[in-house]
């Protein structure tokens, strides 16, 4: 999980006070913020095996266990983060949530999408400026295959490791929605914030299969409004984010850019056909996430 300022712990919070007060304090919930019980992948797998009871997580994390969220890291899938999250808390999201389900997880929601930008040392004014551009990305199909497709050399690292690497030059550098970089304090390693809206990540709340199975049918029930609760919290607390995020690049001196997407669109689209081969009921969910 991110820190106690994020959407991801607004989510937490109001999964927690949901289920407590629809249970009348018989289920209680205990939040452990920023990364205190592992990374996204281990608390995935723990949540599998039943050691841990329920998960916030970025969906990349999630395509190794459920790869027919891959769709979503298709690039440009979606216009803005409101047409993301409209998308999401839709027919086409459940659809997607449903294939979790098959895994020894329950998927309870999808929280709000981040804006993912690239940020770092070098400005992006044009898309000839991403040839070359050492990024480090989300090590997912679609995040990869996105920015070689725009040029960009993929650079694999831990995101702990970003900081000393914008610093030392090994990256130039890396994708992320504005909040993070302040909450992160990337801001001392970043010159440049480009609005390149590649992705629209989607973030979900999860639940251990083991440890649903324990509850009562009734019990389940409110666990799931819960996360309906959780993911209607996040979005609003993700859009303030967003914009005092921004606010705050431009006052901590750092140039906001914001380059022509056309050429970046029709170039990064062209993964698309290669992608989706590679991913389960790719095309028909597509479809249903573009469906107006």
């Amino acid at each position: 999980m991110l820190t106690e300022d994020s959407h991801y712990h607004a989510a937490a919070v109001a999964f927690a006070k949901a289920v407590e007060d629809g249970s009348n304090g018989e289920i209680t919930v205990s939040i452990f913020p920023a990364g205190q019980l592992g990374g996204e992948v281990q608390m995935i797998q723990n949540a599998r095996s039943g050691a841990v009871d329920v998960v916030v997580t970025g969906e990349p994390p999630l395509e190794n266990t459920v790869p027919e969220l891959t769709v979503l890291s298709l690039p440009y899938l979606f216009s803005d983060v409101a047409a993301a999250n409209a998308a999401l808390q839709g027919p086409a999201g459940d659809k997607l949530l449903s294939y979790v389900d098959n895994h020894d997880l329950v998927g309870l929601g999808f929280l709000s999408v981040f804006e993912r930008n690239v940020y770092g040392t070098k400005a992006v004014h044009t898309l000839e400026d991403m040839n070359g551009f050492k990024i480090r990305v989300i090590q997912g199909p679609g995040f990869v295959g996105a920015y070689e497709a725009l040029g960009a050399q993929s650079t694999p690292m831990a995101y702990s490791e970003v900081f000393l690497a914008l610093q030392s030059g090994v990256v130039d550098g890396a994708e992320a929605s504005p909040e993070q970089l302040i909450q992160d304090k990337f801001v001392e390693a970043t010159d440049f914030y480009n609005l390149t809206n590649v992705h629209h990540m989607a973030a979900a709340i999860v639940m251990s299969g083991p440890s649903f199975a324990k509850l009562t049918p009734e019990q389940q029930k409110i666990v799931r409004q819960a996360g309906k609760d959780a993911a209607a919290a996040s979005i609003p607390v993700y859009e303030s984010n967003y914009v005092e995020g921004l606010a705050a690049l431009k006052e901590a001196g750092i140039e906001i850019v914001e380059p022509d997407l056309a050429s970046f669109k029709e170039k990064a689209k062209g993964s698309w056909e290669n992608l989706l081969t590679s991913i389960p009921d790719g095309q028909q969910n597509l479809e249903a996430l573009l469906e107006k």
